[in-house]
């Protein structure tokens, strides 16, 4: 009678375990489809992702703008009201009692009403960015955890742990987290960087790599920023630079400062990373299993969607104000000419073709990816164009994107050391291009 209830005991748990697989698999595929898989809708082809955010905008875009309107005023105020003051230093009090300027430049920015000081590319640019920046998150939020909680983390560790580890220090899941930066946006990654690393699940050096090595501009930008170009077999290119990309956050991640970063958890727990030598697919299964919350879905939804919420009110006003006077300082002041006086003799030194648009796309990329392109002549060489278009690739770190939202998170990195990164990437990636370029091209 004993083996015949021990035997039952173990028919059971296979049929638990089989079960829950199922359900893992399931939810891994939605997670798959819904941020990953390109669907064509209506002449259309994105992810889920953008045909929700596209459909979002189209159909309730006033309420959106009242949503954004409403956060940047809640956002901008709340660290007033709750201010204490032996919590603050003399500098964030300053930012604090700046922040409810944000309130005005919003509702400039959304206005129908002409201003001398921005022309219309540059309004144009302000209110695409926040209303992409916000809708995105809040939609990639709430699906997130069919990506994160339900096994699929696990299988892309086991699978590649150790290739990863051994050339970017990263865990394999990072592999995950970096195709939501290309196929989502960076805001997004980084959501789900700092998700991972507040739930203790990613060390505190993979994520400060994570968000400035890998906080790629999505493929869909990479798309319109080579049509902008005009740059030719667009996908190879793409891919290309992306690799090159990877060459240079090889050696980014070995200095100085992400070389001192800790290799430990935000808070000491149970989590061991998974590493199978043989039945990896199995052993990832089961590892998600025996470490699990028995939460549902519905539930790990609402979480994601109200911490979104709470990053979303604290970084808005702040990035409102910096896009805002970002936008003034370009379009009605040298400053990008004065900044271009200290990286131009690196441009001169190198000897690169089209000097002057080369060095405008690295300071305009520090302050967002992609805004150099309405700046830029186009009657450029087909080789100075894909010299940009790495630069905007390899170019990961910018005030209105990674300096903004750490502020916001538990992750150990500063603005100083950001920058110091941007700068380093910025170097080797034009010592890389000078070498191909005269070694290669210059020999045709």
């Amino acid at each position: 009678m004993e083996g015949i209830d021990t035997k039952e005991k173990g028919n059971d748990y296979k049929n638990f375990e089989l079960m829950d697989s199922f359900r893992i698999v399931i939810y891994s595929i939605c997670g798959v489809f819904i941020f990953f898989i390109p669907i064509n809708l209506k002449g259309s082809t994105n992810t889920i992702i953008y045909h929700l955010y596209f459909f979002i905008q189209d159909k309730y875009i006033e309420l959106i703008k009242l949503y954004l309107f409403i956060m940047v005023t809640i956002g901008s105020i709340l660290p007033i009201v709750k201010h204490k003051e032996k919590e603050y230093d003399a500098f964030s009090n300053i930012i604090k009692c700046i922040k409810p300027v944000s309130i005005l430049f919003i509702l400039i920015i959304f206005s129908k009403i002409e201003f001398r000081a921005y022309n219309n590319s540059s309004l144009l640019f302000m209110r695409d960015f926040l209303l992409k920046s916000v809708i995105v998150l809040s939609i990639s939020s709430l699906f997130l955890p069919f990506i994160t909680e339900y096994g699929l983390l696990e299988i892309f560790e086991s699978y590649f742990q150790k290739y990863t580890k051994k050339t970017f220090k990263l865990s394999g899941k990072c592999v995950l987290n970096i195709l939501v930066y290309l196929f989502v946006d960076i805001f997004s990654g980084m959501f789900m960087t700092s998700q991972l690393y507040k739930k203790g699940r990613l060390r505190q050096s993979e994520a400060c790599i994570m968000v400035s090595c890998f906080s790629f501009t999505s493929i869909l930008n990479c798309y319109y920023l080579a049509d902008e170009l005009n740059l030719k077999s667009v996908a190879f290119t793409i891919f290309m630079v992306i690799s090159l990309s990877l060459g240079v956050n090889f050696l980014v991640c070995r200095i100085w400062p992400l070389k001192i970063k800790k290799k430990t958890y935000l808070y000491k727990n149970s989590y061991k990373e998974c590493s199978f030598k043989k039945d990896k697919f199995k052993n990832a299964i089961r590892r998600h299993l025996s470490t699990k919350k028995n939460n549902k879905l519905i539930y790990y939804m609402f979480e994601n969607f109200k911490e979104s919420f709470n990053i979303i009110m604290t970084i808005l006003p702040n990035l409102v104000i910096i896009i805002f006077v970002g936008e003034f300082l370009i379009n009605n002041t040298g400053l990008i000419d004065t900044i271009g006086e200290i990286t131009y003799p690196i441009i001169e030194l190198l000897k690169l073709p089209s000097k002057v648009q080369i060095n405008e796309a690295l300071c305009l990329g520090m302050f967002n990816g992609g805004r150099y392109i309405e700046f830029i002549n186009n009657d450029i060489k087909d080789i100075s164009g894909l010299i940009i278009f790495i630069i905007s690739i390899v170019q990961t770190i910018s005030i209105s994107t990674n300096m903004v939202y750490v502020s916001s998170t538990d992750i150990p990195i500063k603005k100083i050391e950001l920058l110091a990164i941007g700068i380093e990437k910025i170097l080797i990636s034009l010592t890389i291009i000078y070498l191909f370029y005269y070694l290669i091209i210059g020999n045709l």
